[in-house]
């Protein structure tokens, strides 16, 4: 197609116009040699470049304008033509671009999201797989941090309760005398009970009292086979729970007694009125408070004066204060820095 400026009825019309609407309602390709056209709905064609005219044009005049011999300006005899589609047209009528001239301009393409913005695609990728990278060495790492804790609570747990068992085999003959006590009452109460009975008529006020006395002495053996029992239970994690610190207090009282009185030494408790309610795991805090109380009665071994006291406190009105205090020798100024190393 050419140029087209007016129809038979004498109406004037623009030229890339008419090649648009010839191209909409042609039932073949369009072509043509005027570039103006393209983009309008064509094929395309083999055409100039009014651009590339009026700049070599221009060229010549600066040249002339300057005074140049006219012999010596270059003559351009070739068309300044070239090979130009429009890509959409070729995809609309299905026309390959491997039937093309070599040279043949592309124009209008129609370039995918790869090939409008691969290396920003690329860029995005290689930040995704470089978070992802991060990110599954973190959790991997926090895997491994989390396995090691475990192991570490399961050795400390360990630790724990072979400290407690121990404890409980120091504790042994003092718990064992303590024990014959009641047991040896409890003998001699079921002795007595047993002549009241025989008596001509049975006594039976006196064995009732006797009957008390015996449930007493048993609830006390009881309560010291209860407190080394919960000493030596072992526990496969760490229970919290809440409960009344002073009750904690008690207990330590009723395990390291025997062992202070075998030693001589003198065990006191001082507490406040009121309950002191904590959370924390019960057995833990108990061993550490006999522990102390245990060091302390072996560190007065060779002392004269042998006393202990166990106190607690509430301090700013959310905090539980204990102070475990002896008249031993105190603690060597070089192993000071050493207290609170395991064993």
């Amino acid at each position: 197609m050419l140029y087209f400026f007016a129809d038979g009825l004498g109406r004037a019309h623009v030229s890339p116009e008419v090649a648009a609407n010839v191209a909409k309602v042609s039932p073949a390709p369009v072509y043509s040699p005027v570039s103006t056209y393209l983009g309008r709905g064509i094929v395309g064609g083999y055409m100039g470049s009014f651009e590339q005219d009026g700049i070599t044009a221009a060229d010549v005049a600066l040249e002339i304008l300057s005074g140049k011999p006219h012999d010596a300006i270059a003559r351009h005899n070739t068309p300044l033509h070239s090979y130009q589609v429009d890509e959409r047209q070729l995809q609309r009528w299905g026309i390959s671009n491997s039937r093309l001239p070599s040279d043949a301009e592309i124009r209008f393409r129609q370039f995918s999201l790869w090939e409008a913005y691969r290396w920003q695609i690329l860029g995005i990728l290689a930040v995704l797989l470089l978070q992802a990278g991060i990110i599954a060495g973190l959790i991997i790492e926090r895997r491994l941090r989390r396995k090691a804790e475990l192991e570490l609570r399961q050795r400390l747990l360990e630790v724990l309760h072979l400290n407690r068992a121990a404890t409980a085999g120091i504790l042994s003959s003092s718990v064992a005398h303590e024990l014959a006590q009641p047991l040896a009452a409890i003998q001699s109460y079921a002795d007595a009970a047993i002549l009241y009975l025989k008596q001509s008529p049975p006594s039976l006020a006196k064995v009732e009292k006797i009957l008390t006395s015996i449930q007493q002495d048993d609830q006390r053996a009881a309560n010291i086979i209860a407190h080394l029992r919960g000493l030596l239970r072992k526990k496969d994690e760490l229970e919290t729970q809440e409960f009344d610190f002073n009750d904690v207090i008690a207990d330590t009282i009723e395990i390291v007694g025997p062992e202070a009185q075998r030693n001589g030494v003198e065990l006191a408790a001082y507490k406040p009125n009121g309950a002191l309610p904590v959370r924390a795991d019960r057995i833990q805090l108990q061993q550490v408070i006999v522990n102390l109380a245990m060091n302390g009665i072996d560190a007065m071994r060779d002392c004269d004066t042998r006393k202990m006291s166990i106190s607690t406190a509430l301090v700013d009105t959310s905090s539980v204060e204990v102070s475990i205090s002896d008249t031993g020798t105190g603690i060597p100024p070089d192993k000071l820095n050493k207290v609170f190393e395991a064993f």
